[in-house]
């Protein structure tokens, strides 16, 4: 396990440092995925993306559809009976990659639009699901359900509402709320029978993760929350779940009417770490993404001082209303794959559509692993003093992941009174960039306290800290 300083759980006490939150590279191909068929007027950010390693590529669900609000588009299973519906109906488009850059959307004949069955297009749920959160989950015993989904399904028969001006769009009707599906491979869908599992909306890309602490299933979205806000459900078996409960809403510290638009949340190193889409509605509708944490996905805390993670572009450029960062944070070697979503043009009050917006796709941001937050000192230096901690393996080593290319970083391992071990007093300075570089003393060797549990004490000059471990350096 590594400990990474996004909050205070890891630290005692803190000398002259500060915390430091450190923003992704938006990749420069981006928008790496796109609306490029008949059938996608958008490719959004609500969906999940997840790594595939037995496969070596990234699996990208996402939502999408086929027309605007003032179209009429045939749209049903491959071989059934259709229905006549709003071309702005939520589908569920697949998509797969080698390299989380370039793009592939398989054939999968499930759904036909307007007769024509050869596309992208999953069949789940009805007809309109929304903010569909994928997980595989290897441990079912059930090969059927390997991977599971969470979404917002609503819009059933007859429940279409006419406006003044012809426009159609999905009311609420019997059935409507969060539904669960499986799947053996990810792409062939079945729906529980206990469907809705919960009978609230959530207009937005909800959560659901397995959490191995809890040994059971966890769920965030609007479901229950009462506006833009998040709630938390959980369930032992997928099927049945707890009453959301309200856990994270914006408060005081933020600008006036200011709400969130989502909060996308993954699990990262033992942490519940989430991406507030931060909507300023009563300042300029711009919406940007920060970062929050929890040890229990309830009890939440904004990260720094609620400084941007990942910001808006420039004035007049294809991000410059809306970046918004989904869910699932992907390791793969030095970095982690962030995928968002941006919009040309602030929210206008509906989604991608209102007059001076576009959205720009789904595009990619590559940050340092463990990147996110680093505790962080000048020149003048500064310490900190871990919480303890257990040395596991008398091969495991020490390692940091740090910059320091014009600083240096030294490790003291201490007893639980903060007193230095013997022989580990003071470790070999540690220079120069790395994601993970041995620590290592004159005389002794970590491995050599396998299974006490120390202190760390690090002392770092003109550097920056992100995460530590005891173990392999990968």
């Amino acid at each position: 396990m590594r400990h990474l300083f996004i909050d205070d759980g890891e630290l005692t006490r803190v000398e002259r440092l500060y915390r430091r939150v450190h923003q992704p590279r938006k990749h420069p191909a981006n928008p790496v995925l796109d609306g490029d068929t008949p059938w996608e007027s958008h490719v959004s950010v609500y969906g999940t993306t997840l790594y595939d390693a037995e496969r070596g590529e990234f699996r990208r669900w996402y939502l999408t559809s086929p027309g605007s609000n003032e179209e009429r588009i045939s749209v049903g299973p491959a071989g059934r009976p259709a229905r006549i519906i709003p071309g702005n109906v939520t589908l569920l488009g697949y998509a797969t990659s080698t390299d989380g850059v370039h793009w592939h959307k398989p054939d999968l004949e499930q759904l036909a639009i307007d007769g024509d069955s050869h596309n992208n297009l999953m069949h789940i749920g009805r007809l309109n699901c929304e903010g569909a959160s994928i997980i595989e989950d290897p441990a079912d015993p059930d090969p059927d359900k390997r991977f599971k989904a969470f979404y917002w399904e609503h819009g059933g028969e007859g429940t279409l509402t006419t406006l003044p001006g012809g426009r159609v769009l999905f009311g609420s009707g019997e059935g409507d709320g969060m539904w669960i599906s499986h799947s053996p491979d990810g792409v062939r869908w079945t729906n529980y029978d206990a469907n809705p599992a919960i009978g609230l909306g959530s207009d937005t890309d909800q959560t659901v993760l397995r959490d191995p602490a809890l040994h059971r299933y966890v769920a965030f979205g609007r479901f229950g929350a009462g506006g833009r806000k998040m709630a938390r459900s959980e369930s032992d078996d997928f099927v049945h779940w707890s009453e959301p409960q309200l856990v994270f809403e914006c408060d005081e510290g933020d600008e006036p009417e200011t709400q969130f638009y989502g909060v996308p949340i993954d699990l990262y190193e033992g942490l519940y770490l989430g991406m507030p889409w931060v909507y300023r509605e009563g300042v300029d509708g711009t919406i940007d993404t920060q970062l929050a944490v929890s040890r229990d996905g309830i009890r939440w805390q904004r990260v720094g001082a609620r400084e941007t993670f990942l910001p808006l572009g420039p004035p007049g450029s294809p991000e410059d209303g809306m970046v918004r960062v989904g869910k699932r944070f992907i390791v793969r070697g030095d970095h982690v794959y962030l995928f968002y979503g941006a919009v040309q043009g602030p929210h206008g009050g509906r989604k991608f559509s209102a007059a001076g917006t576009r959205a720009r796709g789904l595009c990619l941001a590559l940050l340092r692993r463990d990147g996110f937050v680093s505790m962080s000192a000048g020149g003048d230096g500064g310490r900190l003093l871990t919480r303890p901690v257990a040395i596991e393996g008398s091969e495991g080593a020490l390692h940091l992941n740090l910059n320091a290319a014009r600083g240096r970083a030294v490790v003291t391992l201490c007893d639980d009174d903060a007193v230095p071990i013997d022989g580990f007093a003071a470790s070999r300075p540690v220079s120069g960039d790395h994601t993970g570089v041995a620590v290592t003393w004159p005389d002794r060797r970590a491995g050599e306290l396998a299974g006490r549990r120390v202190r760390l004490r690090i002392d770092l000059h003109d550097a920056d800290l992100f995460s530590f471990w005891f173990g392999e350096s990968g």
